[in-house]
């Protein structure tokens, strides 16, 4: 009798201790269930968006970034921040901006932003004073809210880079032109194209845009071809993916540009394709790059 209520008594505290580690176990499911749905709805915020940092060679290279701020202007800060020459994150690539340079002001009115530094911002070398802008004014660009940058110093509007005697236009874009060369000899036929080459750091690829002011009656599609088809650039450590004996047709549409290959090396071809369809945006008003194979769409580009 005693044996069979200790056993009856055993069985009752078992079935007990069970449920309460089902339960237990249930609610820490939830826990865990809420906590990554969390993390996702945190993760899926994160924007995408690209920064300039200066190479060992002082081309500056677009380097993917991510935006983690809900505030534009806490955004803007972020990639001043990013652009520090303290900044040692990106080893070999660095930032540009001297170290004790401060942000004054952020305004951004109807897509304009105005911009406010103090005077150490243009405390650089000769050589890196036009990149320092070029860096400042391609990064902000990123951000789709932005379509022009005003740069002043200590409120005064920065129209001339002293150094280099260079003055600058009151509203910068992407027409400033980033690591810009100059293959000129008349002041005639004169074309700017950007190219987007490759530059390795820690054999790791980045793309390079470099804009380009040369003297040619070639159509720009021709000349970005042609460009990229040298595989390297001259005297530089850039290059190109795309093969110098392959054939390339293309044929303009309103605003889309077709590309036709007669044969692409897959394992090269998203290289091939976004430096291609990112030095015709940067070039020209084309709205889609089309890629084609023997008559077959390999890939699509649409200007952002």
């Amino acid at each position: 009798m005693l044996k069979r209520k200790a056993l009856k008594r055993i069985y009752l505290t078992t079935l007990v201790l069970f449920i309460t580690l089902i339960i237990f176990s249930l609610d820490h499911l939830k826990e865990d269930k809420k906590n990554n749905l969390i993390e996702t709805e945190y993760v899926s915020n994160l924007n995408s968006s690209h920064i300039y940092l200066l190479n060992e060679d002082n081309y500056l290279v677009k380097v993917d970034f991510l935006l983690t701020k809900d505030n534009i202007k806490d955004n803007i800060k972020m990639i001043i921040n990013e652009l520090s020459i303290n900044n040692k994150k990106y080893l070999p690539l660095k930032g540009i901006i001297p170290s004790n340079t401060k942000l004054n002001n952020i305004d951004l009115n109807d897509n304009t932003l105005t911009i406010d530094f103090s005077n150490d911002l243009l405390k650089v070398n000769k050589h890196l004073e036009e990149k320092v802008i070029e860096s400042i004014v391609y990064s902000l660009l990123e951000l789709k809210e932005i379509d022009n940058v005003k740069i002043s110093i200590d409120g005064k509007q920065l129209t001339k880079l002293e150094k280099n005697n260079k003055s600058l236009p009151v509203l910068l874009d992407n027409s400033f032109g980033i690591n810009k060369t100059y293959d000129i000899n008349k002041i005639n036929d004169i074309e700017k194209v950007v190219i987007y080459y490759v530059s390795s750091e820690k054999e790791k690829d980045y793309y390079v845009p470099v804009t380009k002011y040369i003297n040619s009656r070639e159509s720009k599609v021709k000349i970005i071809i042609d460009s990229l088809k040298g595989n390297f650039s001259s005297n530089t450590n850039l290059r190109s993916y795309l093969n110098s004996n392959i054939n390339i047709d293309f044929k303009i549409d309103d605003d889309i540009l077709t590309f036709t290959f007669d044969s692409l090396n897959e394992d090269s071809l998203e290289q091939i394709t976004y430096s291609l369809a990112s030095s015709i945006f940067d070039s020209m008003d084309i709205e889609k790059v089309v890629f084609e194979v023997n008559s077959k769409i390999v890939d699509v580009k649409t200007k952002n």
